[in-house]
């Protein structure tokens, strides 16, 4: 695949002029790898850099969706979707050209290949054939010119006085200059003026002089041309002048700049008289034909032609102020890619993302005198032109992530919720192992992560009554936000927090955070744990660790306490009955917690605790009474604060509960845990199932399909207390045969 992957790349700059199928074939060929690649990671590339590339995606995008619904709605024949599903088509070149790592160099052969190639044509086509103006095998001398100038622009970006090939650019830049001459158009000449811009601004910086000479050396050889009557440019330029003076003294629109302004004239009229949608993506000759009908135009070549010869004003006639806003886009969304990859820090794409930002402004020129958008070959080549070296550039870029040096990590939820987010911090450490980790938590779950080794700091944000200015004193630059809340996500952005990651599933997010995930809880197959790594991909960890080793990385440990000490004595197996959830999740009935109770009372050394808050005490002093009153029963609902209720966990030989935080806790504090969960997605034991090295989890093997009451979940009483006790004196029997 990669090495399809550098034919494409090489094949697309290098039969684009050469070829009638150059760029469609490469195109054709890239949709094919993007399906083969579909599920080994071609989406991923989009679904990480998203930020990056949402803007280009969402302009050809919306471009083709705006003339899918007008051709509907206009009723216009479906070969008007040609052009709009085809550029929609060439997004798939990001994707695929990023995820098989394409390097620039075959790109950059291709380019100076295909920019020489283009120019042997045009002078076979002139000098042999007797061709009048060369077109290569376009078919419209225009397109060939403009493209041909493209191409050597594009290429002199690449100019490397170090390399041995340091003369192709500059080679390539006079190639492209020939065929455009040979071609006889001018379009091109606009277009160079505004490509220098970027060349000059940006390229300097990167190539210093020699670049300046390369442009001085062609701008000297481009005057000399024009001195030389053989070039035709003197008199192309002559007609040029004398054609607009005609136009404007007499009226004349039978010569080829008179006809450009009798057409551009039309397009004006048809925007004043259908400013918001114009007269119809097809309609362009009909409408044409009607202001002339209407004396509103001289009869005159002009009408004869179907388009306007300038792209902005094309639009604005045959799609209004719509179309224009999209043809725009189109221009902007690439070209703001392109300057911000020049912008960062520089893996080898800076030639790149100038060529690409060259590229855009040669559009624009040629969009002066041409119609580009409305043409196949230019339109094709413009899309996928920039979507491939879009895709280069993120896969250069991709090894450019600065590693965070102080991260949040927001998890405002249940201590359940939160302890199993705790791996990320131990996935963290190991792979940036000094960076500085804070936890934002509630208040009573604060405790708990302190006792985490991977966790620097604890805030918890009932006592930050300023969120955004505690965080901002805090100087973090990077905030994962594991617990969206829209409150929490406008404080990150207010607190100017410069990475600011979050789930792309909230809407709210769209605005607060600069770095959007996209993963689906309800859908995925993952456990709770593995979620949140989800979350690391803008930072370059893109792996998700098994579950095996997911538990490792909870770094918890038990605090002392010598109430809990003094409570449990030094004798006796002490195991702890946690009996309600705080109402998450199904509950296993307290019935059968009471006949566990007095199935155990066999095993005289067996005491159990029963835990909760002071207000699950007194639910189980009415529901339970019988429970209560057993002899190896302990009562201590509401009589332990969290961190004694942690010291308790540590201390005791096991826990037993439906999913609830004090079953993780147990579980990562590496305890004999056992984990009672019904078989129902998405709270069953593959998604919330405790994860430790001496965990175990029952459910029944079926859902009953009748558990729409929580209080009464047939599933959960199809756990019996026998298989219960059994998991408890098996814990017991392991300790006796260690001792």
């Amino acid at each position: 695949m990669p090495l399809l992957a550098a034919l494409l790349i090489f094949s697309l700059p290098a039969i684009a002029l050469t070829t009638k199928f150059g760029v469609g074939t490469v195109l054709g060929l890239t949709l094919i790898l993007f399906a083969l690649n579909l599920r080994e990671g071609v989406l991923d590339c989009y679904r990480d850099n998203w930020p990056k590339v949402r803007p280009m995606v969402l302009a050809f995008s919306a471009f083709f969706l705006v003339s899918l619904l007008r051709m509907i709605f206009d009723h216009q024949p479906l070969r008007t979707l040609d052009g709009p599903s085809r550029m929609w088509f060439g997004l798939a070149a990001i994707g695929v050209f990023c995820h098989l790592k394409s390097e620039p160099r075959p790109f950059w052969l291709g380019l100076y290949l295909g920019s020489i190639a283009g120019a042997v044509v045009a002078v076979v086509q002139v000098a042999v054939l007797g061709m009048e103006r060369a077109d290569g095998f376009t078919h419209h001398a225009i397109t060939f010119g403009d493209l041909a100038i493209a191409m050597g622009m594009m290429a002199i970006c690449s100019l490397n006085p170090s390399s041995r090939m340091r003369y192709l650019p500059m080679l390539a830049l006079l190639a492209g200059l020939v065929a455009s001459v040979l071609s006889g158009s001018r379009g091109g000449w606009l277009a160079m003026l505004l490509a220098v811009v970027p060349l000059v601004r940006y390229g300097h910086s990167m190539h210093g002089k020699h670049l300046l000479l390369a442009l001085g050396a062609t701008a000297v050889l481009s005057i000399l041309a024009y001195f030389i009557p053989a070039t035709g440019i003197a008199l192309r330029v002559h007609e040029g002048i004398s054609d607009v003076q005609g136009y404007f003294a007499r009226g004349d629109a039978t010569t080829s700049l008179g006809i450009r302004l009798e057409l551009w004239k039309a397009a004006w009229l048809m925007f004043q008289e259908h400013p918001w949608l114009g007269v119809g993506r097809d309609n362009f000759d009909m409408a044409l034909h009607a202001l002339a009908d209407r004396g509103l135009l001289q009869q005159s070549p002009a009408l004869t032609y179907s388009s306007a010869h300038n792209d902005a004003l094309h639009f604005l006639a045959t799609g209004g102020l719509l179309d224009f806003s999209l043809l725009i886009a189109m221009y902007v969304a690439p070209f703001q890619f392109f300057r911000k990859m020049f912008h960062a820090p520089d893996r080898g794409q800076r030639r790149m993302a100038l060529a690409g930002m060259v590229l855009v402004l040669c559009f624009v020129g040629f969009g002066l005198t041409d119609v580009m958008f409305w043409l196949m070959a230019p339109k094709l080549f413009y899309v996928t032109m920039a979507c491939s070296m879009a895709g280069m550039c993120l896969y250069l870029t991709g090894g450019a992530i600065q590693p965070p040096r102080r991260i949040l990590i927001t998890r405002t939820d249940n201590i359940g919720d939160v302890v199993l987010t705790l791996p990320i911090a131990g996935w963290l450490k190991q792979h940036y192992p000094d960076v500085h980790i804070t936890f934002l938590v509630r208040r009573y779950a604060a405790d708990t992560v302190r006792q985490c080794r991977h966790v620097d700091a604890v805030l918890a944000v009932d006592d930050l009554p300023d969120l955004a200015q505690g965080l901002r004193a805090a100087a973090f630059d990077t905030v994962l936000l594991a617990f969206p809340q829209r409150g929490i996500a406008k404080a990150v952005k207010r607190a100017g927090i410069a990475r600011r990651i979050g789930s792309g599933r909230r809407f709210y997010h769209w605005w607060t955070c600069n770095e959007l995930v996209y993963f689906s809880r309800a859908r995925s197959h993952l456990h709770e744990a593995q979620l949140t790594f989800e979350l690391l991909r803008p930072l370059g960890l893109h792996d998700i660790p098994p579950l095996q080793d997911v538990w490792p990385m909870y770094g918890l440990s038990a605090p002392v306490s010598a109430k809990v000490d003094a409570l449990l004595g030094e004798q006796g197996y002490h195991v702890i009955l946690h009996t309600k959830s705080n109402g998450n999740g199904r509950e296993w009935p307290l019935g059968h917690f009471t006949e566990l109770a007095r199935l155990l009372q066999a095993h005289g050394d067996i005491k159990l605790w029963l835990t909760g808050s002071a207000a699950e005490g007194e639910l189980l002093a009415q529901q339970a009474p019988a429970l209560l009153a057993l002899p190896n029963v302990n009562n201590i609902c509401g009589k332990l604060e969290l961190r004694e209720l942690l010291a308790l966990i540590g201390r005791a030989d096991g826990l037993v509960a439906s999913g609830t935080g004090p079953l993780h806790v147990s579980a990562a504090l590496g305890r004999n845990t056992l984990g009672l969960f019904p078989p129902i997605k998405p709270i069953d034991i593959a998604r919330w199932g405790a994860l430790g090295p001496h965990t175990t989890n029952l459910s029944t093997s079926q859902a009953c399909g009748k558990c729409q009451d929580k209080a009464a979940c047939s599933c959960m009483e199809a756990i019996t207390p026998q298989q219960v006790r059994d998991v408890i004196v098996g814990w017991r029997a392991l300790r006796r045969d260690a001792a």
